[in-house]
């Protein structure tokens, strides 16, 4: 899904670590500078399209999925992303439990 709405350095990036083509490689070149960039979980961001370079993201430290470009965003989205956090938070919680009992 990311794939379909990634950036030019992230697509090449992809590509490039599963087709050996010379063509990859040349244009990885080009775009290895190009800043990787997200989108925003606020469907309201005030940031054109959404779009945030990815280094400067937050993201929700509940459910780790949902990412936003501000604090404000995430307050703002609170209330649309609260059941799905839930829901996300709690299937972790059960991965981790079991993960953790078949460790020991």
């Amino acid at each position: 899904m990311e794939i379909l709405i990634a950036d030019d350095h992230t697509l090449v990036s992809f590509y490039r670590k599963r087709i050996s083509c010379t063509c990859l490689a040349k244009k990885y070149k080009e775009v290895k500078s190009i800043k990787k960039m997200g989108y925003c979980n606020n469907e309201k961001c005030p940031l054109p399209g959404g779009k945030v370079e990815r280094s400067k993201m937050l993201y929700c430290t509940r459910c780790s999925v949902a990412y936003y470009c501000s604090r404000d965003c995430q307050k703002a989205a609170w209330s649309e992303h609260r059941e799905e956090c839930k829901e996300r938070a709690e299937t972790n919680a059960k991965f981790e439990r079991i993960r953790d009992h078949d460790s020991v």
